[in-house]
């Protein structure tokens, strides 16, 4: 679906003009998609009785994963010789 969106957007939108409209459709649709998840998983007797065993599990899952992304930026970062701010270094 990401897909398609990036395809409409690249042929059918204007690049002269401005869209800060869907940042805020975009933030919005992300807050109620986060708020029904937790929802819906507060609301589940199973994920609560074993939140103690999950919780670890989903701390060390995050640890893993937050340090693999930072990784693998500074790596990407270095192979195409790019800086913090994403401008390519010169020699």
């Amino acid at each position: 679906m990401a897909l398609a969106g990036y395809f409409v957007g690249a042929r059918f939108t204007d690049k002269e003009k401005s869209y800060n409209w869907i940042n805020k459709i975009t933030m919005g649709s992300l807050i109620i998609l986060i708020f029904t998840m937790g929802a819906r998983i507060g609301s589940d007797k199973r994920v609560i009785s074993s939140l103690q065993t999950i919780g670890i599990k989903a701390a060390v899952i995050t640890v893993f994963a937050f340090a693999g992304s930072i990784t693998a930026c500074f790596i990407v970062r270095k192979i195409f010789r790019i800086d913090r701010k994403g401008v390519k270094i010169d020699d």
